[in-house]
């Protein structure tokens, strides 16, 4: 028997892995700087539901980080709805005696006994048992952009 004879095998050509490809990007364009925006962001309240802040953004249509601010500042935690919220905080200051009288008004009646002209309540729905409610002092500048936002076609907010 005779020996086999080994042929060398053909180089194949071979493409560099990602790596290998980045890497040699990188250095070939080492002189190219590419600007980032960093910007420090505090964590969002320890109560608020996933999704907050952009749930927050979406309810008011903007990105802008000031009204974003001040809106998350006047988050007051997740409720039933908005009346249970607005009979809690009346409860407080009435006494817990008046929390079944306070539930049985109309909804609407209750938010304006409670925020009258010093105060904006708004919710945002979580799901269909609970929203995130917010409130702001109705003088805050930032609570009048808010409300336009939000309520566009009632001018008795925006006074």
């Amino acid at each position: 028997m005779e020996p086999m004879e080994l042929k060398p095998r053909p180089r194949r050509d071979r493409t560099p892995s990602s790596p290998i490809l980045l890497r040699r990007l990188a250095q070939a364009d080492s002189d190219l700087e590419v600007p980032i925006d960093v910007e420090v962001v505090t964590p969002p309240p320890a109560d608020a539901p996933e999704g907050f802040r952009e749930r927050l953004a979406l309810a008011l249509g903007t990105t802008d980080a000031r009204l974003l601010d001040a809106a998350e500042r006047g988050y007051k935690g997740t409720w039933t709805s908005v009346q249970a919220y607005l009979v809690d905080r009346l409860a407080l200051t009435m006494g817990p005696n008046f929390a079944e009288a306070l539930a049985s008004r109309p909804p609407e009646e209750l938010l304006r006994t409670y925020c009258g002209d010093e105060r904006l309540v708004w919710s945002i729905a979580v799901s269909e048992a609970q929203v995130m409610v917010f409130e702001l002092p109705r003088e805050s500048s930032r609570a009048a952009a808010i409300a336009a936002r939000l309520f566009p076609d009632d001018p008795d907010l925006l006074v």
